[in-house]
């Protein structure tokens, strides 16, 4: 009993207040989605009288104003209090579901779905850019697993009650799915706009725009990435596996039900352990190692159909989705937080734009594709999804090595506190060596300045001396203690290669045409030298954003090369 109360504690991402109630909103929310979204077809068809064909055209036109409006929206959240952006959306859906009820005629569905198609694609870049401003960085990969399960927790609870409500399968019981559907997106608004949550600043305003995040290599690599994943992954798993189950192994619709029950089962109870396990690991090994457990998972698919009876078929369907679980968590441990740790700032909400895009994208080609190919003979559809997600598997290996460093890993919640001691007065090197080391090596890092005499006496006490005659992290040969530090900890960013150009020619006088910005930097240091004196950890703190911005220019300059 003990181990099972230490595991649920365990489980616990330690989330701000902010994101709870956020949480509260969204289960709500996909609840009304749970409710209303597997009997969407049946109520324009059972309380509209729309043909089943015509009902399931219309709402497939929601998926292209879903693309446009995702940009829109992520335009708009990189100007715009994010949660208001996420309260428009579900006003937006609010208002469309409504019109639900007045739907008459075939072109009445296909417009009133265009309007859904704004709400949902408004809210993939906002709310997941709401929840990256309410976490640090640190904790991004926790809230975001957090958020998938209770979307699940919503999306099954809302299923089961609305499969209870239409049971008798009067237009009226259909008619109330909507209503109470539109409660639920009205209800998520009021949280998002009426709940004590922190405020939330709108971003400071930018020049930079969707071409500066499309030159982004490591964006572009990520969006084509989830284009495969999602193609070849998620979309068919979830909208074409019930019909190839039930075309080929011949598995009965209760069998099918119970597959995608394991499937949530297994997220439920694992997403968060695996979350925690991902912690400090490499993410695209991570993401490669999901994308294999795919390809087992469709590989035992495609042997269900071609070598297996009906009793061993269903055993092997149910390891599958077990395991595609497993690489589903390891996906939503993954690639939103990548894309998200990938935007600066005031581009983020456009960096998860494009980033929904792909995700669009993937559901209007996969079912397309793989639709095709179901009808094209046994076999078909699993064989092509698993050729497509071994290339998934190498692209994942392939776009981690030329992430950027910072990114790279998945962050820890807790790592170890370090002390650094350095000589006092400090000048560039003094303040470029502890931007680097909070950034890239230890975000929790104290810095201790003494005179140069005590720093021996520091260092003895645990302490690691950096930029002083005769240590490792100092100037060693030609390299300047930002360069040791780099070579130390193998920070291997072509953004950081050139910074430290920038840096050893500012720190080092002989040196100072090494970079044509060398001398501007040198500039800044005297200026902040002068204005805070001995105050170390004051310039410190004041200095430090020079040097973000500084990264991300260079950052921008080798991403352009």
């Amino acid at each position: 009993m003990d181990a099972v109360r230490s595991y649920t504690r365990s489980l616990d991402p330690h989330l701000p207040r902010d994101v709870w109630f956020i949480q509260a909103g969204v289960f709500v929310n996909f609840f009304g989605n749970g409710l209303m979204g597997p009997f969407l077809v049946l109520y324009l068809h059972v309380a509209r009288g729309l043909p089943l064909d015509v009902a399931a055209a219309a709402i497939a036109t929601g998926a292209l104003t879903a693309v446009t409006s995702g940009f829109v929206a992520g335009w708009l959240v990189d100007r715009v209090a994010a949660n208001k952006i996420v309260a428009a959306a579900m006003t937006s859906n609010a208002l469309a579901f409504t019109l639900y009820l007045l739907v008459r005629e075939p072109w009445h569905a296909f417009a009133v779905a265009a309007l859904v198609g704004v709400g949902v694609g408004m809210y993939g870049p906002s709310s997941q850019t709401l929840l990256s401003q309410l976490v640090p960085a640190a904790d991004r990969h926790r809230a975001f697993a957090q958020n998938r399960m209770t979307s699940l927790v919503g999306i099954g609870s809302g299923g089961l009650v609305g499969g209870l409500i239409v049971a008798t399968g009067r237009p009226s019981d259909y008619e109330l799915l909507v209503v109470i559907d539109v409660v639920t997106f009205l209800v998520f608004a009021l949280v998002l706009l009426a709940a004590p949550i922190r405020a939330v600043r709108s971003p400071a305003r930018t020049t930079a725009g969707y071409r500066d995040a499309l030159r982004d290599r490591s964006l572009r690599g990520l969006a084509l990435l989830n284009l495969v994943l999602v193609s070849a992954g998620i979309a068919p798993m979830f909208v074409l596996l019930p019909a190839y189950l039930k075309t080929y192994p011949r598995l009965t619709e209760a069998g099918i039900g119970a597959l995608y029950a394991i499937d949530v089962l297994v997220v439920l109870a694992l997403q968060m352990a695996i979350t925690r396990a991902a912690e400090g690991r490499s993410r695209m090994r991570l993401l490669a190692v999901g994308s294999a457990l795919w390809i087992v998972a469709w590989s035992l698919l495609l042997v269900c159909d071609v070598a297996l009876s009906d009793g061993t078929a269903a055993v092997a369907a149910a390891v599958a989705m077990v395991l595609y679980a497993i690489g589903e968590s390891l996906y939503a441990t993954v690639v939103i937080p990548t894309a998200a740790a990938l935007a600066p700032d005031a581009l983020r909400g456009r960096y998860l734009a494009v980033l929904g895009f792909s995700w669009q994208a993937g559901y209007l080609v996969g079912p397309a594709l793989g639709g095709a190919l179901l009808v094209a003979g046994a076999g078909m559809l699993p064989a092509a999804a698993l050729v497509a997600c071994c290339g998934a598997t190498a692209g994942a290996i392939l776009l981690g090595r030329s992430l950027p460093t910072a990114v790279r890993l998945t962050p820890r919640k807790e790592s170890s506190q370090m002390q650094w001691v350095t000589r006092h007065d400090a000048h560039v090197d003094r303040i470029a060596c502890p931007w680097l080391i909070r950034k890239f090596v230890d975000p929790k890092a104290e810095f201790i300045y003494v005179a140069q005499d005590q720093v021996a006496g520091v260092a003895a006490k645990g302490a690691i001396p950096f930029d002083v005659e005769g240590v490792e992290l100092g100037h060693r040969g030609n390299m300047c203690s930002f360069e040791s530090i780099i070579e130390k900890y193998q920070l291997r960013d072509p953004a950081l290669g050139l910074l430290a150009k920038i840096v050893h020619g500012a720190d080092v006088a002989r040196d100072v045409a090494l970079s044509p910005q060398a001398a501007g930097l040198k500039a800044i240091a005297d200026g902040f030298a002068a204005l805070y004196g001995a105050r170390d950890h004051e310039k410190l703190a004041a200095e430090s954003p020079v040097y973000d911005a500084l990264y991300e220019w260079c950052r921008r300059q080798t991403a352009a090369a």
